[in-house]
């Protein structure tokens, strides 16, 4: 019996072996640079007259400024390696966090898993911005020492004001992984200490609506959709989750119908296990050609922009 047992520890200790070295291989660095075709509109990188500006900060991230506030989407320029996510806890790399989102006034947060919120903490820690999302994103928070009056929980239909920021908020659901519905899904405590990948917790998927300047925005990164979920409000840039669930036309035109955008921004499609200095990266087996094209198939004339690291782009007011 002895023997049998340790038998068994040590094919499944060679079982877990191989499926490390697997998932290190796939999702190994392979550069990409941006083709030309879909780096959008020359009127993006022309400078801004009114309207907002965006600068993309990996994986699901953005930095969104009208002159005056900065918003945060997702910030998370701290990306840990493959072997350091599966052998301990997680923690933020403040001193690139402080370069790479030097100021914020409000950070909106879609879900609480650590690519959207690790560094979130000890952004909002550093440059006093308020923390908006879920009540997970918000323990999280919390028990990295931001006060109450820094947080707020936020559900579907709720609004808000943050300088000239309106923003308005909206659920979704979270892509499935290896078939699993809202994967690692829970509550992170409020008094959480050291975290592993999968201790956080997602329990709420939000999105986000923000206006300003005249300017709109829906920010939905997951691949997912639902009839509804962006009715009554249309919005001149569309940021919509590519990885996870393929898009559809079917799904392009639920999203295009409901939010009549002009320009698509497509995200989450940098591979963020990989470190940010290496630069950019897609995540394994993604098909970013497939995407726009189930978009260009509901309406040819949208504009279609993939951003690289750290690029900044000018949205000019809808309508114009």
């Amino acid at each position: 019996m002895k023997r049998r047992l340790t038998r068994g520890l040590g094919t499944l200790a060679g079982l877990l072996a191989i499926a490390v070295v697997v998932f290190v291989t796939a999702v190994r660095h392979k550069p990409f640079t941006v083709p030309e075709a879909d780096r959008g509109p020359a009127s993006l990188r022309a400078p801004a007259d009114g309207g907002l500006s965006l600068r993309y900060l990996g994986v699901s991230g953005y930095e969104v400024s009208d002159g005056t506030t900065v918003v945060l989407l997702d910030p998370t320029p701290t990306r840990p390696a493959p072997l350091t996510l599966l052998t301990g806890t997680l923690a933020p790399d403040e001193a690139l966090g402080t370069k790479e989102c030097p100021r914020a006034d409000v950070i909106l947060v879609n879900h609480t898993h650590y690519d959207h919120a690790l560094d979130v903490p000890a952004i909002a820690k550093r440059t006093g911005a308020l923390v908006v999302g879920s009540q997970s994103t918000v323990n999280l928070a919390r028990s990295r020492g931001i006060p109450e009056e820094k947080t707020r929980v936020v559900k579907a239909g709720d609004r808000l004001t943050v300088g000239g920021f309106t923003i308005e908020v909206r659920r979704s659901r979270h892509t499935k992984i290896a078939g699993m519905s809202e994967p690692m899904s829970g509550l992170v405590p409020i008094d959480a200490g050291k975290l592993w990948f999968w201790q956080y917790s997602l329990d709420e998927t939000l999105f986000y609506r923000l206006e300003a300047n005249g300017t709109s925005i829906w920010f939905h990164p997951t691949s997912t959709w639902a009839e509804g979920e962006l009715s009554g409000a249309s919005a001149g840039t569309l940021i919509v989750g590519v990885t996870g669930e393929p898009q559809t036309v079917e799904k392009a035109r639920g999203l295009l119908t409901a939010a009549k955008p002009r320009l698509v921004l497509p995200t989450h499609y940098d591979n963020f296990f990989q470190p940010w200095e290496k630069g950019l990266a897609l995540m394994p087996g993604l098909d970013l050609p497939a995407a726009r094209a189930a978009f260009e198939a509901v309406d040819a004339g949208i504009s279609w922009a993939v951003l690289d690291q750290g690029e900044r782009i000018a949205l000019p007011p809808d309508g114009t």
